[in-house]
């Protein structure tokens, strides 16, 4: 079986099983959970691949993760496929019929939780990968390891990032994979576009949480007290200028933002403590690395200024993901057949991370985006990911398939 040939087989095989893929994407969309919190959803996923008769399916694996290999005719090579399915805690906003209600906790408060970020589509694309290649085994000339990764949005304070930990329990080994790829859903393109950057895709990434301990007053009596809340306005507006003023922006990008800020309960009441929650990119690991050091002597040094003591707790860490260039050149032609020339665009590097980097650090990987805009809308009205109204238009669904199938078979073929 030639390239073409196999490519128009996918093509039709994709197209077949649209509907049922539809259907799975929009359970998944329905049952959305957070970090390590995906009990029902890894559940459906690996209860779906245990009925195709072609895969071995280790469930749970690193959690509440999938891992399932599907042996080809020569299994001295072995290329993976990684799909995320955690969400996010956002309401969703979009009005759909199968839209998101669910509720979970997350940082000790109950939130609504939605798939804003399109890794119910992942998932999806990636059981309808399965599904197709399970058919087109005898036609795989190596294995093929599908990674259903949990807790890319961020993880629980003291636990490892998704891919960290899968990597950590073998995700990569038994087979021992080669290569591996990732799609994610993108707002901003309609489907049949993909998205490739040429080296760096994504920033590096440090969270932390920043721990304000002051002494409580009554809130009429300032000068009995220390107060926390001023000391972390403080911070916050220091803060600010590290960015501007200290990193070397030649480099590369580099952004600190405080997701959040509370502390008290009452008015009349100075607090004894305060809590803020910062997120911290670059696109240069020696910005990254200033900039983390930088965020702790402030939030030292500005409390101390204020009477206060702070405690700095670092959370998740994400490398730079960077895609591999000689990967990158090998499948061009894959996605310029699939997708057509005019359809692959090239995309510069985002301040967005990606726990993907631990895949890619330890093999070649590619990691691409597909547009998910809905077609009926023009571009400027999709709203992107993370935000309430964020949508996938069906479309792209099957589209991401038939791309992952020919990545997957040309690579095995090419090697």
């Amino acid at each position: 079986m030639d390239k073409k040939s196999f490519h128009d087989i996918v093509h039709q095989l994709s197209i077949e099983n649209a509907p049922k893929q539809i259907k799975q994407f929009q359970w998944l969309h329905q049952h959305p959970e957070l970090a390590y919190q995906e009990f029902e959803s890894g559940s459906y996923i690996a209860n779906y691949l245990k009925t195709l008769d072609g895969l071995e399916v280790i469930y749970p694996f690193a959690k509440t993760g999938v891992k399932a290999v599907l042996k080809g005719k020569n299994s001295e090579n072995a290329v993976a496929l990684r799909a995320d399915f955690d969400a996010l805690p956002v309401k969703e906003d979009t009005g759909l019929s199968y839209a998101s209600t669910s509720k979970g906790i997350y940082n000790g408060q109950e939130t609504y939780v939605s798939h804003v970020c399109g890794h119910d589509a992942s998932a999806a694309t990636a059981m309808g990968t399965a599904t197709v290649l399970n058919q087109l085994r005898n036609e795989l000339d190596g294995d093929v390891v599908f990674l259903f990764q949990p807790a890319e949005e961020g993880v629980p304070d003291g636990m490892k990032a998704g891919a960290d930990l899968m990597v950590q329990e073998g995700a990569l080994k038994n087979p021992d994979v080669t290569a591996i790829f990732a799609l994610h859903p993108y707002s901003k393109a309609y489907p049949g576009k993909v998205l490739l950057s040429k080296s760096t895709t994504h920033a590096g990434l440090n969270d932390l949480v920043i721990k304000i301990k002051g002494v409580q007053a009554h809130g009429s009596m300032p000068w009995v007290g220390r107060d926390p809340i001023v000391a972390g306005a403080a911070i916050i507006n220091s803060l600010q200028t590290i960015v501007s003023r200290e990193a070397d922006l030649m480099r590369g990008a580099a952004v600190v933002t405080v997701g959040y800020f509370h502390g008290g309960i009452k008015v009349n009441i100075i607090p004894d403590h305060a809590e803020m929650g910062l997120t911290i990119r670059a696109l240069d690991e020696k910005n990254l690395k200033l900039l983390v050091k930088r965020v702790t002597e402030i939030a030292m040094l500005v409390s101390k200024a204020h009477g206060c003591e702070a405690e700095i707790v670092m959370g998740q860490h994400d490398p730079m993901n960077k895609n591999d260039p000689v990967l990158c050149k090998k499948m061009l032609k894959t996605l310029k057949i699939v997708a057509g020339s005019d359809n692959v665009i090239f995309k510069p590097a985002t301040t967005g991370s990606e726990d993907f980097s631990y895949f890619s650090n330890e093999v070649p990987g590619l990691y691409l985006h597909f547009g998910t805009a809905p077609k009926t809308k023009p571009l400027s009205e999709s709203r992107p990911n993370h935000h309430p109204g964020f949508q996938v238009d069906d479309e792209a669904l099957k589209f991401a398939t038939k791309l992952e199938c020919c990545l997957l078979h040309n690579y095995l073929k090419q090697d």
